[in-house]
């Protein structure tokens, strides 16, 4: 006897063998058990997943001889000596009362009518139904289908349709309404497997379990493409075979070349991609089927990082769980979406690719460099951080701020400075100058800037704005030297006194306490601009501190305590210099370089000098120092006369 193909041997001769279609077959067998038979079915899927094989035991059930005036569920085997004539015939292909062709090849209407038209009206010879069954039926002409529509609707009876497709999109909706659909799904790569399994210990192969399980996935959810790969194997190895030989013969990418590859890729080495693809060369492999194998390892690694407890998601994958895992680590699941896009446009360009080699190279590569590229995820959170910055003035974000005062708080207790003293402008005192600790050496910076507002509140209820200015710039500035000075000063003095400061010693208490004397300035080296906005806010300010808007009457004493002689402070602060020693600042200089005009005791006057006829220097001189409009001037600007000059004069009207 010639050789049979596997696909064709292990053939399923009942419905309980069909691998992956129990929904369909239960139902065919229950609808034959209970009488219930349509007389017009259509099976639509994939190729390979049975949908021929069912056809044909449901002719066998419908004409079985063992049950006697009815549908038999379980039809003959033909392997049974005990098999009638009827399902033996059907099984092989040889029946005169199933009539099975193929719509391709039979496409017109004078075909249709010749096979079935012109012998349905006729009995059946022998058997119980004359059942056609066609195969790849949407290769039909239309006038095929609607000649048919009518006997499709209304057949004679003891006839049956079973007509099978794979492209179901291709039938009218006039067709599909007049049959009974089953739509049979793909198999999955399991019951292959197992399937696959049961063949090569009946065939005596010893085959290892990577091998037949790398011959499953080959199927892609086809029992007959698995099994004719299995056959194709067996030809080229024998009967002993490895997964070695398996990705031989097929031309698959093993386990080993896909996870040499991604981890190329996690590793950021473009050569050793390179190397991948000069491998496959050498192989003689299909570059196109390495890519569609490379598309789903990289599907089976995003599957596994977004749901690795599903299992039945990952039937197809070509690793274990554990090496799963191990692959997908370096990777998030942006990574592996942009590998799989990008993937996807290769293995496209590389069906019309007159060089696939320098496609594929050049994909792989381009794996390689995406991983160098920032997520948009990380950009867009950047810029967000900086549009807060910007907006805010604030450019680092709470957590880091808050971080930064508590560990200068821990560190320092005492004031420091991280510069030479050589480089300060004025003189300074290598003494050491014991300072006032803090009780509480652990205490953050918020809660030391909470506690001394409370005893502010408390302590002093009634200061004016002045003071109240002052504690706002402590709680916006806690980590600075300045504003640590200002809360130790205040909180000892006013912790000394027994009753509340007035303005003024207040005021000169706080400017004692400062460590660094203003450096000198003149006049000249102030500017002044004119900004409306910031007037109005300061302005507002000031009046939500219930600051009255006044001019300071006293302002002299205060640039004479900033600039003026005597400044013995009551609390000297420590300065720690860089190489550990200690330090404090002199006293100001004794003399202010300027001299603060008092323009309060002038009295304003609107009285207009006479200026001779011809007047000498000297007269011009005293009428320009004398005029009120000049006077004003020279207060508003603070300047003064630098040349004066006689102009023409009008004559006065008579």
């Amino acid at each position: 006897m010639s050789y049979q193909v596997i696909a064709r041997k292990w053939r399923p001769q009942t419905f309980e063998e069909v691998t992956g279609q129990e929904a369909i077959t239960r139902t065919l067998r229950n609808a034959v058990e209970h009488d219930r038979l349509h007389h017009a079915y259509l099976f639509s899927g994939a190729r390979g997943v049975g949908k021929t094989t069912t056809a044909r035991l449901l002719a066998k059930a419908l004409n079985c001889h063992k049950t006697d005036g009815k549908p038999n569920p379980q039809p003959c085997s033909p392997s049974d000596p005990t098999a009638c004539a009827s399902c033996v015939e059907i099984s092989e292909s040889r029946s005169i009362d199933v009539l099975e062709f193929d719509a391709a090849s039979h496409t017109g209407v004078d075909d249709i009518r010749e096979i079935i038209l012109e012998s349905i009206n006729i009995n059946p010879a022998r058997d119980r139904y004359k059942v056609f069954i066609i195969d790849e039926v949407h290769m039909l002409s239309n006038s095929s289908f609607n000649a048919l529509l009518k006997t499709l609707e209304e057949p004679p009876p003891r006839v049956a349709f079973i007509m099978a497709t794979t492209e179901l999109h291709k039938l009218p909706d006039t067709i599909l309404s007049r049959c009974q659909e089953f739509e049979f799904r793909t198999i999955p790569t399991q019951k292959i497997y197992d399937r696959l399994k049961i063949i090569a210990e009946a065939e005596n192969i010893k085959i290892s379990v990577d091998g037949l399980r790398d011959i499953a996935r080959s199927g892609e959810g086809s029992m007959r493409d698995a099994q004719s790969n299995f056959d194709q194997v067996i030809s080229f190895s024998g009967e002993q075979i490895e997964s070695t030989d398996v990705a031989t013969a097929l031309g698959l990418a093993s386990s080993e070349m896909l996870t040499k590859t991604a981890k190329a890729i996690a590793e950021n080495k473009p050569a050793e991609v390179l190397n991948v693809v000069d491998d496959l060369i050498g192989r003689g492999q299909d570059l196109r089927n390495f890519c569609r194998d490379l598309l789903s390892f990289i599907r089976d690694l995003l599957i596994f990082k977004m749901a690795g407890d599903a299992e039945h998601l990952l039937d197809t994958a070509v690793l274990s769980h554990d090496e799963l895992r191990e692959n997908s680590a370096p990777f998030s699941e942006s990574d592996l979406i942009r590998f799989f896009n990008s993937l996807s446009e290769t293995e496209t360009k590389l069906r019309e690719a007159t060089q696939p080699r320098y496609v594929l190279e050049i994909g792989l590569v381009k794996l390689v460099e995406m991983r160098r590229l920032a997520p948009i995820e990380k950009i867009l959170e950047r810029l967000a951080k900086l549009e807060n910055a910007v907006v805010n003035g604030n450019f680092q974000d709470n957590q880091t701020i808050e971080e930064n005062l508590v560990e200068k708080v821990l560190e320092k207790k005492t004031l420091a400075i991280d510069f030479p003293l050589e480089e300060v402008p004025f003189p300074v005192s290598t003494s050491v100058v014991s300072a006032v600790e803090s009780q509480n050496s652990i205490e953050t910076v918020s809660e030391k800037v909470e506690q001394f507002y409370q005893d502010e509140m408390h302590s002093n209820h009634s200061s004016d704005s002045f003071s109240e200015n002052v504690l706002e710039q402590t709680l916006q500035q806690p980590d600075s030297a300045f504003a640590e000075a200002q809360i130790v000063a205040i909180n000892q003095t006013e912790s000394n006194s027994p009753t509340p400061l007035t303005f003024a010693e207040n005021a000169a208490r706080i400017i004692e306490s400062m460590p660094i004397r203003l450096p000198p300035i003149t006049s000249e080296e102030l500017e002044h601009v004119e900004d409306s906005w910031l007037d109005d806010a300061f302005d507002r300010r000031l009046q939500q501190l219930d600051d009255d808007l006044r001019p300071i009457k006293n302002a002299s004493l205060f640039v004479e305590l900033l600039l003026g002689e005597n400044q013995t402070n009551g609390l000297t602060a420590k300065i720690e210099t860089a190489n550990g020693g200690a330090a404090a600042f002199a006293t100001a200089k004794n003399k202010p370089n300027f001299v603060i005009p008092n323009f309060d005791d002038e009295e304003e006057s609107t009285e207009i000098p006479v200026l001779p006829q011809n007047p000498t220097e000297e007269e011009i001189w005293t009428y320009a120092h004398s005029h009120p409009i000049v006077k004003k001037a020279l207060r508003i600007f603070r300047g003064k006369i630098i040349e004066v000059k006689l102009g023409a004069r009008t004559p006065r009207p008579q």
